[in-house]
C-alpha cells in the first residue's frame, strides 16, 4: 500500500508507503523547511539538534557554513574565515554535534593552494563560532568528517591523516583545552576512510568507515568499524556485501548500535551491533544507498538514503518493518540529495542535504523536518 498526500503550503508529505509487510505505516508528516541559500555553492552535509525548534546544519559554500533553525526555517550564523584572508582556496565543514543551546562543535577541512589539507574545528559558546586549533604533522594532510561530544570538555572528532597515497584513520581528542591524536588502527594496506563518530558514553564509542587495499587499480572496498573502551580504539570484526562503505553510526546502548551505508553487492546496507558482533540487518527495499542513522529506540530508527535512480527517500524502522518515504523537494533545479539525518527531540528528526544544478555548477540547501 502507498498513499502520499502533498499540501502545497510547507509541502508537507505525510508518509504512508510500507514496503514488504502488512504491518501499519509509521504516522509522521515531512515538512520541508527554508534554508539560506545565498552562497552559490551550498549543501548541508552535517546536522544535529537539542529540540524540535533549535538545531544546526553544516555544509560547504568554499568557506564553511554553519545555519542554526529557530523553529521555522534555517538562518546563516557568522562563523570563522577557514580561508585565512585568501591563504587557503576551498574550506567546508562537514559534521555537527549539539550539546545545549550554548555549547556546539563543528568540525572539516580546508585546503591550501599546494592541495594540502588540514583538519578543522570550531566551539560555539552560546555568543559565537570560533576556531580551535587543531594540531598537524608536518607533510601530512588531514580532515575531519565527524564529530561526536559528551561534554564540553569531552569530545571526539574523526576523520583522514596521513598522506595522499596512503589515508590513515584519524581520531582526535577534546579535553576541554586541546585537540589530541589518539592512535587508531588502519587495516587498509593503501587508504582508510573514517566517515561518522557516534557513543553512549565516554568508554563507548563507535567509528566507522571504509577501507582500500593494494594494488593500485584494485576499487574493493571493505567495511570499517572501531571502538573505544576509553583507552584505546580497536577495529571490531564486520560484515561486508561486496564492495561495502559504511557512511553512518548511531549507538543506542552498549549492547544496540546501527551501521549503514551501501554495498556493491546489495545496495543498501544496514550493521547491527548485539554487544557481541555486528551482523547484517534487513535493509529498506527499495533503496539502493543509505547515507545516514538516527536511532531514538530499537523499535524507532530513521535512515536517509536514494533508490535506484537517486532520488531520495526517507527509511524508518518500528522493531520490526521498514517504512519507505520518497521525499519530494519544492522549487531549486538538478536532482536533491539527503545527506544527514539527526533527533530533534522526543518525536521529531531534522533531515538535510543539497541540490545541484548540473547545467550551472550551483548547488543549495535543502533541509525538512519529520514530526510524528
Amino acid at each position: 500500500m502507498k498513499r502520499t498526500t502533498y499540501r502545497a503550503a510547507g509541502a508537507v508529505i505525510v508518509i504512508g508507503a510500507v514496503i514488504g509487510s502488512a504491518a501499519p505505516a509509521y504516522a509522521s508528516s515531512i515538512t520541508q523547511t527554508a534554508a539560506d541559500n545565498s552562497a552559490f555553492f551550498g549543501g548541508f552535509t552535517g546536522v544535529a539538534a537539542v529540540s524540535a525548534t533549535d538545531g544546526w546544519a553544516v555544509g560547504g559554500n568554499g568557506n564553511g557554513m554553519i545555519q542554526r533553525y529557530n523553529g521555522v526555517g534555517w538562518v546563516a550564523v557568522a562563523s570563522p574565515d577557514l580561508l585565512a584572508g585568501g591563504t587557503n582556496t576551498w574550506a567546508g565543514l562537514a559534521g555537527v554535534d549539539m550539546l545545549s543551546a550554548s555549547s556546539a562543535f563543528a568540525v572539516g577541512r580546508t585546503s591550501a593552494a599546494s592541495d594540502d589539507s588540514a583538519a578543522v574545528a570550531e566551539r560555539w559558546n552560546g555568543t559565537q563560532w570560533s576556531r580551535l586549533t587543531v594540531p598537524r604533522a608536518a607533510g601530512t594532510d588531514t580532515s575531519f568528517t565527524g564529530v561526536k561530544a559528551f561534554s564540553a570538555s569531552d569530545a571526539w572528532a574523526v576523520g583522514e591523516g596521513g598522506t595522499w597515497s596512503h589515508r590513515l584513520t584519524l581520531a582526535m581528542h577534546w579535553n576541554g583545552s586541546q585537540w589530541t591524536a589518539v592512535p587508531t588502527p588502519s587495516p587498509g594496506t593503501r587508504n582508510n576512510w573514517v566517515t561518522a563518530v557516534d557513543g553512549t558514553g565516554p568508554a563507548d564509542v563507535w567509528a566507522v568507515g571504509y577501507t582500500l587495499d593494494l594494488p593500485y587499480g584494485n576499487r574493493f572496498r571493505q567495511s570499517l568499524v572501531m571502538h573505544y573502551d576509553g583507552g584505546t580504539w580497536t577495529q571490531v570484526p564486520s560484515p561486508n556485501n561486496g564492495s561495502t562503505y559504511l557512511y553512518d553510526v548511531a549507538a543506542l546502548t552498549a549492547s544496540d548500535a546501527w551501521a549503514v551505508g551501501y554495498g556493491s553487492d546489495g545496495g543498501a546496507f544496514v550493521l547491527r551491533w548485539n554487544g557481541t558482533a555486528w551482523s547484517s540487518a534487513p535493509a529498506p527495499p527499495g533503496l539502493s544507498s543509505l547515507t545516514s542513522v538516527a536511532a531514538r529506540s530499537d523499535s524507532d530508527v530513521w535512515v536517509t538514503g536514494g533508490d535506484a535512480n537517486g532520488a531520495p527517500a526517507l527509511g524508518h524502522f518500528n522493531g520490526s518493518t521498514w517504512t519507505v518515504t520518497p521525499v519530494t523537494v519544492t522549487g531549486g533545479v538538478g536532482l536533491p540529495y539527503l545527506c544527514a539525518i539527526t533527533k530533534a527531540g522526543p518525536s521529531a528528526e531534522f533531515a538535510v542535504g543539497y541540490q545541484a544544478d548540473g547545467t550551472t555548477g550551483q548547488s543549495g540547501n535543502i533541509a525538512f523536518r519529520i514530526a510524528g
